[in-house]
């Protein structure tokens, strides 16, 4: 099966439609699901989407700030 960018915009949009604010943990239980089964490309194609929901709703990875420092 293949999966285009289109196709996980769209599933992306699905989710957030139907769990809004929860959609990224749908998805991440369906990635770790994935990675339960060994299926590899399941398993890019979950990550892929839990990545847009992210961006979607503004979450992004958090950054250090490199100094090691914790304020």
């Amino acid at each position: 099966m293949v999966v285009g960018n289109a196709d996980i915009e769209r599933i992306a949009g699905e989710l957030i439609v139907k769990h809004g604010p929860q959609a990224a943990r749908v998805a991440a239980e369906r990635l770790n699901a994935m990675i339960d089964c060994n299926d590899l490309g399941g398993r890019d194609i979950w990550a892929c989407i839990v990545r847009v929901i992210h961006l979607r709703q503004g979450v992004g990875p958090i950054e250090a700030d490199g100094d090691g420092e914790t304020d």
